[in-house]
């Protein structure tokens, strides 16, 4: 059904994405926050406290710098603009909205599961940039990519990552599913060019040898 991993990790995305609107347009904010946290431990807060961390800046940093001494430089390269693109888009939206996080939102003592030192507040909510920077790098990597165990593994590592952040009380459904749809059209965009300049970039070298191959056959 599926002729690559990229349309496959598109279509997972957009199985997760659909149902996760409905939620959002049937039920309030609140609602689905509660909801999603239905269950805390100290095992998971430890867990989630780490894990969540795959979203950060220098996990991506890693992966390109890693890339690029293993000579995958046209993938580091993808990596990293993927990663600045997706930034650049969650920072102007965090702007835009200046919506609050949930521990600003919620009155005093209403949710009681926010872990200290992990949780905080402020008006930074919408979008997740950790969940944005994951679907963005997970789909990157699926785009690039004949093993369909990477496009699976990455997509659910990503989402992973998304619920942690609702999880530990940063962010709200809403602004995960934000992250998802900008971390995976970040990476269609530059996927999209990446393939658009190395195609006219060939086809200005198929150019350039059929002009020095004419002489030649004149000659004959």
């Amino acid at each position: 059904m599926f002729n690559n991993p990229g349309n496959l990790f598109k279509h997972h995305a957009l199985i997760l994405v659909c149902p996760l609107i409905l939620i959002v347009c049937c039920f309030t904010k609140t609602t689905s926050f509660v909801a999603a946290n239905f269950f805390h431990c100290p095992e998971l807060d430890w867990l989630f406290t780490h894990y969540t961390n795959l979203g950060d800046g220098i996990v991506v940093l890693i992966l390109v710098v890693g890339y690029f001494l293993s000579k995958k430089r046209s993938l580091a390269l993808k990596v990293l603009a993927t990663f600045l693109l997706s930034g650049l888009a969650v920072q102007i939206l965090k702007e835009l909205f200046h919506a609050p996080r949930p521990k600003t939102f919620f009155t005093e003592n209403f949710y009681r599961h926010f872990i200290e030192g992990v949780t905080h507040g402020g008006y930074a909510s919408f979008p997740s940039g950790h969940t944005t920077t994951a679907f963005a790098v997970a789909a990157i990597l699926s785009f690039n990519t004949n093993k369909t165990p990477v496009c699976i593994i990455s997509f659910w590592a990503a989402a992973l990552v998304g619920y942690s952040r609702i999880y530990l009380g940063q962010h709200f459904l809403e602004d995960v599913i934000a992250g998802i749809i900008t971390g995976v059209t970040s990476s269609i965009i530059v996927e999209y060019f990446f393939n658009l300049y190395l195609t006219r970039i060939k086809a200005a070298r198929k150019s350039t040898a059929t002009v020095y191959e004419q002489p030649a056959a004149i000659g004959l």
